[in-house]
């Protein structure tokens, strides 16, 4: 019987262990820590929720953010709108679309003074969604959620090339 138990408890201290060392993590806990401790955003749409999640992403990783350059030598973070685009992928019976692949993309740029510290570049997140002919409603509400979570899923792409950039 505590032979049981101590094999449990092993188990139990190992199954935590096991997790981490696989590379899992909760959905939205990967933070990314940039080496940057200075950008200047250079946002076309400023106002926007990718421009939000950015911020609040940077804000996170412990990088100070300003709108204008002060000083020649600052780190530039160009950033243009956002751009979506959807197109059909399948059609009911009906001739009507079913499917529809919804891209979501950014254009990006890093620079200081006249270097060139990550050369400009196109972000992309791509889904595929299923519209409910019957319920449009609930698709078109399912289509916001989806880009929020796309949005999501571009700041952090944008995070990573961030970190990468000073390696």
């Amino acid at each position: 019987m505590t032979r049981h138990l101590l094999l449990r408890c092993t188990l139990l201290l190992l199954l935590p262990s096991l997790t981490l060392g696989c590379g899992f993590a909760l959905r939205g806990s990967n933070t990314v820590s940039s080496s940057y401790d200075e950008l200047v955003l250079d946002l076309e749409q400023p106002n926007s929720d990718f421009a939000r999640l950015l911020q609040r992403s940077l804000d996170v990783a412990n990088v100070e953010t300003s709108t204008s350059a002060e000083r020649s030598n600052q780190v530039v973070l160009s950033v243009s709108s956002e751009t979506v685009a959807n197109r059909i992928v399948t059609v009911n019976p009906r001739a009507r679309a079913s499917q529809y692949e919804l891209r979501l993309s950014v254009d990006i740029a890093l620079n200081q003074a006249d270097e060139i510290l990550l050369a400009p570049e196109t972000l992309m997140v791509e889904r595929i969604i299923f519209e409910d002919i019957a319920n449009l409603a609930g698709s078109r509400g399912e289509v916001q959620l989806i880009l929020s979570e796309m949005r999501r899923d571009l700041v952090d792409q944008l995070m990573r090339r961030l970190e990468a950039s000073n390696s």
